[in-house]
């Protein structure tokens, strides 16, 4: 039994906001995923495979995994009718639809919230759904530009690129999942719901967080880090070029190592402990001379320059690309470094440490098997549910509405007919 194995969740997301769902029913609860008659569109999101003939979506059958699933109309009254009497026996609802949409169905916040006054209700937008910035697009490239992280990460003056596969979305859900239940422990205590209206641009603030902690630690000019780092650019030996943004990404014997020369009193500590380390193994024993805590006054000083910038990246490159991810992993631990190696699928499939806490599951059987994260989190008490593959269109629209709601093959008869219910 999970730790909401007595709740019940209507999820109305598409890509934009399945983790959210995904979340509460591995805490155990019933989250039944809505659908149109013709599926969700995620059904269609990359990264897609073939199977059977058919795209076969990675994302949703990860993000839709152990839910139900049903499939409805919303196009007709009718089967609004029927999503707002499931509304009724919720006790969370969530959406992302898009800026007013779910409003302009009758199964917004105010609506639903007079039908059921505990409901808690959270909403998944790009940019929240007033404001200037209301009605944007939204693709992924557009949500991280606009909440700050890419600012650091261009090349020179050159647009910044998009990070990796779409996951702007993916903060706001794991935000939205948390918010609500913030929002039912308040529940708990008052019996009322709540709103949860999750802009993803405001969640992308944490992944600037050295920015954001720079003025709390006393750094009165962070602009530093962008202006004396290394830069993005890496050639094929390792070694970084130019000298107007960061470099992060390293080489190293099996892969890359992710690697920041930071500065500052927040992170500068952390560069003066890499330095050691080298030192330490008898490579750079110059490096020490410069306290990377007060480097911004070491410049203006012309105490380090450029010349002396290209040194150390000439040096760091040459040390780690002679270190594996396994050994930079035990010098980390060892000197208190932000240092780590980037793990590839290939490394997080083999991982002995995600593999100890049984962190990978199976659901589902024959062609519907299919393996990918489970638990997330581990507990003293039983607290996660994991049980069932992504549903199939409509696979549990019967069930649903039997148990949910009392409807009996007569009332389902003519809404099957009637193409309200699929």
């Amino acid at each position: 039994m999970g730790l909401l194995s007595s709740y019940r969740v209507l999820d109305l997301t598409d890509e934009r906001g399945l983790l959210a769902g995904r979340m509460l029913a591995d805490l155990g609860a019933d989250v039944v995923q809505v659908e149109p008659l013709a599926g969700s569109r995620a059904r269609h999101a990359a990264p897609l495979s073939d199977r059977d003939g058919q795209p076969y979506s990675y994302l949703w059958a990860t993000f839709a995994a152990n839910k139900r699933g049903l499939a409805v109309d919303l196009g007709c009254e009718a089967g609004r009718h029927v999503l707002r009497q499931l509304a009724t026996q919720a006790d969370f609802f969530v959406e992302s639809l898009g800026p007013g949409a779910a409003a302009s169905l009758g199964l917004g916040w105010p609506e639903l919230s007079e039908i059921n006054p505990a409901l808690v209700y959270a909403t998944i937008t790009a940019f929240g759904h007033d404001g200037p910035k209301g009605g944007y697009a939204e693709s992924d490239l557009i949500v991280w530009a606009a909440g700050g992280p890419l600012e650091p990460n261009r090349d020179g003056t050159r647009p910044p690129l998009r990070i990796s596969v779409p996951q702007a979305f993916l903060n706001a859900s794991a935000d939205a999942a948390g918010g609500m239940l913030l929002a039912h422990h308040a529940r708990t205590r008052d019996g009322r719901g709540q709103l949860v209206d999750v802009a993803a641009q405001a969640c992308l603030g944490l992944n600037t967080l050295g920015r954001v902690l720079a003025d709390p630690v006393g750094d009165a000019h962070p602009e530093w880090a962008a202006l004396i780092s290394p830069t993005a650019r890496t050639d094929q030996s390792g070694s970084g070029t130019g000298t107007s943004s960061q470099l992060k990404k390293w080489r190293c014997k099996d892969g890359l190592v992710e690697f920041h020369l930071a500065i500052g009193q927040a992170a500068g500590p952390f560069t003066n402990n890499f330095f050691r380390w080298m030192h330490a193994e008898g490579a750079g024993p110059d490096l020490l001379r410069w306290d990377w805590r007060i480097l911004p006054e070491l410049v203006e000083r012309e105490e380090f320059t450029e010349q002396d910038m290209q040194e150390v990246r000439a040096v760091t490159a040459a040390f780690l690309a002679a270190k594996t991810k396994n050994e930079i992993l035990q010098a980390a631990i060892a000197y208190k470094l932000l240092c780590i190696g980037v793990s590839d699928t290939r490394d997080l499939a083999d991982s002995p440490q995600l593999a100890e806490r049984d962190f990978y599951v199976t659901l589902g059987s024959g062609r519907r098997a299919q393996t990918m994260p489970g638990r997330w989190a581990t507990a003293s008490i039983p607290a996660f549910e994991l049980h069932r593959p992504a549903p199939q269109v409509g696979e549990h629209t019967d069930e649903v509405l039997a148990e949910w709601l009392g409807y009996d093959g007569q009332v389902r008869e003519p809404l099957h007919e009637g193409r309200v219910i699929a």
